[in-house]
């Protein structure tokens, strides 16, 4: 989807980390399953889309807990979140 362009590539990362911000700014602020489900289904879709795929999975695993009405678990998608944000730092530092 880059063609290989490490300019797009960084700018696509970028706009992840600030989506990963935003994410955890909204798990603060979502009240209710319906709304923490669409928060965690739609960052799922971004995640996949970098090649996030661990958080994408765990994304979806507490989607699925929060569609049957169960408050999920966030200890996986943290910590997901922060090996990405780790990795991603290391990839600025290049």
């Amino acid at each position: 989807m880059t063609f290989d362009d490490p300019d797009l590539q960084g700018q696509i990362l970028e706009m992840f980390a600030h989506q990963i911000e935003e994410f955890r700014r909204g798990l603060c602020e979502t009240m209710g399953t319906e709304a923490l489900r669409a928060l965690l289904h739609r960052f799922k879709g971004s995640a996949r889309g970098v090649g996030a795929f661990a958080l994408g999975e765990a994304l979806e695993q507490a989607e699925q807990e929060a569609a049957s009405g169960a408050v999920p678990l966030l200890v996986t998608v943290e910590t997901c979140l922060t090996e990405v944000s780790a990795d991603l730092s290391k990839l600025r530092n290049l």
